[in-house]
């Protein structure tokens, strides 16, 4: 990928721009003191679906801030999560939704555990465990969405498919909070790995396509 084209160098760009154009914004603190990049220390990567393991793998080879992954990753035969991350294990926090298809086809678990999630405590329900749920990095909520998996798979991000209570106001506001400025020190107690995640997705695909 030329340079110019990649996330790297866009973001660079942008936040340059905002800089100059904006400076009581301060963005100028998540530049870097040479001037030819960012502090990618300082910056939050997120996204969700798809995104979310965008911004997994890229914080796996350079260390950012911290990492919010919504409805994902979704990478369900590789082991690149495995690997030896640049940016710190506790930094990683993951939401999703148990009717999402990711998450019933084994994906989520697998890519969680994968990142060693399960180092930081239990997958915790956010309906039924309030704030700070545990110090854990690994969220799920089984809100009610009309037994819909693909909204269930948007519900996790604000916007028009995320639930509302009675008055209108979406009900995981603390959650999202708490992704966003957890401190990543308060973490949760260490529990062993899912013997029911399966990490050879690959494999199982396979046997069941015979």
């Amino acid at each position: 990928m030329p340079k110019p084209d990649g996330m790297m160098e866009r973001a660079f760009q942008f936040v340059k721009y905002l800089a100059k154009q904006n400076p009581q914004g301060r963005w100028d603190y998540f530049l870097a003191p040479d001037g030819k990049g960012l502090r990618w220390d300082r910056v939050i990567i997120s996204g969700a679906s798809h995104g979310s393991t965008t911004a997994a793998r890229f914080a796996i080879y350079q260390k950012v801030d911290r990492v919010v992954m919504f409805c994902g990753p979704r990478d369900q035969y590789e082991n690149w999560q495995g690997l030896n991350p640049a940016t710190p294990a506790n930094r990683f926090f993951a939401f999703s939704h148990v009717l999402d298809g990711g998450w019933t086809g084994g994906h989520y678990c697998r890519s969680w555990e994968l990142l060693k999630l399960n180092q930081f405590g239990p997958i915790v329900n956010v309906d039924k465990t309030p704030a700070p749920y545990g110090n854990t990095r690994r969220l799920i909520t089984d809100a009610d969405v009309g037994k819909d998996a693909k909204r269930a798979h948007s519900s996790v991000v604000p916007g028009g498919a995320a639930v509302k209570d009675a008055s209108g106001k979406f009900i995981h506001e603390d959650v999202w909070r708490y992704l966003f400025t957890h401190p990543v020190d308060q973490v949760g107690q260490p529990v062993p790995p899912d013997p029911n995640c399966l990490k050879d997705l690959r494999h199982a695909a396979k046997k069941s396509g015979q």
